[in-house]
């Protein structure tokens, strides 16, 4: 499977959109935008990822999101100002992804704690019911939920490498 992608930015870009959000990147996610400017998986339009903290025990992926003013759907700022505000009890997140259906991937990056990592945001509650009970972070003021997935953005890249049979095929789009 195929995934899509914009060519990645430069380091003033990227402290362009820090400053623009106000909010620092981890050093993973600088990386990742300065190699890929965000991607979309591709025919499928998305792959399935295993979680037993949810009640079905998969959730889907759709997107990284990327510094794209003119794709509002596609764009870490247009989605972090809209949005990140609901998790302000976990200062340093910063909406990375999205599942598709308006569930982020939030990476969660805090030198004061454990807890860092990348997680599911189920903002839609679309997981609700029993697997509130397994969450790491319980909703708050009618937040959503989190539920790790993995420790580190290297790793989560890996996990959907491998569900899109390894190392996809990148199209990238000028």
């Amino acid at each position: 499977m195929p995934i899509v992608c914009k060519r990645g930015l430069t380091a003033s870009d990227i402290a362009q959109v820090e400053l623009e959000l106000g909010k620092s990147f981890p050093v993973e996610y600088r990386i990742f935008l300065q190699k890929m400017n965000g991607f979309f998986i591709a025919a499928p339009d998305y792959v399935e990822i295993h979680l037993s903290s949810v009640e079905e025990g998969f959730i889907s992926f759709d997107r990284l999101f990327g510094w794209l003013p003119e794709e509002e759907c596609n764009n870490v700022v247009a989605f972090n100002k809209e949005f990140i505000e609901e998790l302000a009890f976990l200062n340093s997140a910063i909406a990375i992804g999205e599942d598709g259906g308006g569930n982020p991937y939030v990476i969660v990056s805090d030198s004061d704690s454990d807890r860092n990592g990348v997680y599911y945001w189920d903002r839609t509650h679309l997981h609700e019911g029993e697997s509130t009970k397994n969450a790491d972070f319980p909703e708050r003021n009618d937040s959503g939920s989190l539920f790790f997935i993995t420790s580190s953005l290297g790793e989560f890249y890996r996990l959907i490498s491998h569900q899109l049979g390894g190392y996809p095929v990148s199209l990238e789009v000028v």
